[in-house]
């Protein structure tokens, strides 16, 4: 049995050694490390999930046409986009070209989830910097806020979708906002030129960056930052003159038109802006939000001036989001592209955490101090969103993502006996095992789509139908295609002259030579 004085003698040996341990993880050689290492942990972690989503065939709505832009490249712009605008040259994302062009040496869907969880993970590093550095705040303060970051269900969204730009630009503006501050000015320049590159509308961030520079002393840095963005904008929209969508859409236009609307929607916030204010006000707004700023338990609101330049790509974002569900049909509303757009604002939604818990601590000699009940409050919060809202929560069993079933298999088989020259109109399930090729035209993910009329138009422009009736509504997981409704449209298309090849697991392949 332990005598008292032995209990006194453990307790200063455990305080001691935590000390050291505190002293340790405060030094400057384990800020150089600790960053990425867990930039690193979390890149695996986010590269893991993408690899066993792309594996069961579920990569996204948006999947399909980069896989299709990436072939365009590779055949000198050769076919038609599938969603009628290409996803790189509609919305200005230059950035978007070299990786493009590598895919004809790396597999274009490997290339993509690289590229977008690297982006995400390699954010951590000047999250960490900032909170490290600039607020001063202590090493456990950083670990949560990196692990709330990491929590984030909005970037875990954005992650398991297809490929977005976008989110490139997410560590380029943390870091830019980092060598602004330290009037590291070549490298800042070079990273607002990234930001720039990754699409038009991410120029009215760029803007509102510089304006928070100027109220930081950084005037004239600020002053050329904020007239670059919005002139890049500005020009964008009357170059590329950007249209809302106006009608029904398929999931692969739903991916396009969320690309394209922010921009699009640009001229309206200021030439209706009690109309743009009355759709901010909306439930569905206040809900997005809720989304983005509840797990961080509403804490960047303590830090208003640096949470401004998150505000135009949030503003855009929940504009353009509430215009594409006005057309959007039933079984097509996904919020992963949603979640991609509001990336770039993430980097100062976490800039304002971070300078927030500064404001709260409390300062010592060298570091401040935050109260470890916000801090285990903060995590809290973060982990109970990430469980309840996350699509890799849990909840949803990521770890028998990979798997394939049976259909799977059907849609592989009936893909393989498609020609490379073969212009296909395809079911979205599918759409991305044949978007490789110059024509692809994605059918309606619902049987009520699918009329005699739009049946023979489809029918007069393609040579292949891949017909997929396994499709379930993206919010309710609800089967789309009742009973005897798949026979119904295959009787159509065989009364326009094709002929069914292939039939296995609700899956059918049609052709006009039936061979």
């Amino acid at each position: 049995m332990t005598t008292p004085a032995g209990g006194v003698h453990l307790r200063r040996r455990w305080n001691r050694l935590v000390l050291r341990m505190q002293g340790g993880l405060d030094g400057d050689h384990a800020d150089r490390i600790l960053p990425w290492l867990m930039a690193t942990g979390l890149f695996i972690v986010l590269l893991a999930l993408d690899a066993a989503v792309l594996r069961a065939h579920d990569g996204g709505s948006g999947l399909a046409p980069w896989l299709q832009a990436a072939w365009r490249r590779r055949h000198d712009m050769a076919g038609t986009p599938v969603a009628g605008v290409d996803p790189a040259t509609g919305t200005w994302s230059v950035v978007s070209e070299p990786i493009l062009w590598l895919t004809r040496y790396v597999p274009a869907e490997a290339l993509f989830a690289s590229i977008q969880a690297a982006a995400i993970a390699l954010a951590v590093v000047p999250l960490w910097r900032l909170a490290r550095n600039e607020a001063r705040l202590r090493v456990a303060a950083g670990v949560v806020i990196v692990a709330a970051f990491a929590l984030a269900p909005t970037l875990h969204r954005a992650n398991l979708s297809a490929f977005h730009p976008e989110v490139i630009a997410l560590p380029a503006l943390l870091w830019a906002y980092l060598h602004g501050r330290r009037d590291h000015h070549k490298r800042y320049w070079v990273l607002i030129l990234l930001v720039l590159a990754c699409r038009a509308d991410l120029g009215l961030t760029v803007a509102a960056m510089g304006v928070l520079l100027m109220s930081i002393g950084k005037r004239r840095t600020g002053a050329l930052t904020a007239a670059g963005g919005l002139a890049w904008s500005i020009v964008a929209v009357i170059a590329l003159r950007p249209k809302a969508p106006a009608r029904g859409l398929t999931p692969a236009g739903e991916f396009v038109a969320r690309a394209v609307t922010p921009l699009a929607e640009f001229p309206r916030v200021f030439a209706h802006p009690i109309i743009s204010a009355r759709e901010l006000l909306a439930e569905p707004s206040v809900l997005f939000l809720v989304v983005v700023l509840s797990p961080l338990l509403f804490l960047p609101l303590v830090a208003p001036r640096k949470l401004l330049p998150a505000l135009p790509g949030l503003t855009l974002a929940m504009i353009a989001d509430q215009a594409v569900q006005r057309v959007a049909q039933r079984g097509v509303n996904s919020l992963s592209p949603a979640a991609a757009h509001i990336a770039p604002a993430m980097a100062f939604v976490f800039i304002a955490l971070v300078f927030a818990l500064e404001r709260v601590g409390e300062p010592s000699v060298t570091r401040v101090n935050v109260d470890k009940r916000v801090l285990i409050a903060l995590l809290a919060g973060a982990s109970l969103l990430f469980v309840t809202e996350a699509p890799s929560s849990p909840y949803r069993q990521p770890w028998r993502w990979g798997s394939r079933d049976a259909t799977d298999g059907a849609r592989e088989a009936a893909a393989r006996r498609v020609g490379d020259d073969d212009a296909v109109a395809v079911s979205p399930q599918s759409s991305a095992l044949v978007a490789e090729r110059a024509h692809l035209v994605e059918l309606p993910p619902r049987p009520d789509g699918l009329t005699a009329t739009r049946v023979a138009r489809i029918a007069g422009i393609v040579d292949v139908v891949l017909l997929d009736t396994t499709g379930t509504d993206p919010r309710t997981d609800q089967a789309l295609w009742p009973a005897g409704q798949g026979q119904r449209v295959v009787s159509l298309l065989e009364a326009d002259g094709f002929a069914v090849t292939y039939h296995s697991e609700g899956i059918y392949l049609l052709d006009r030579s039936g061979g």
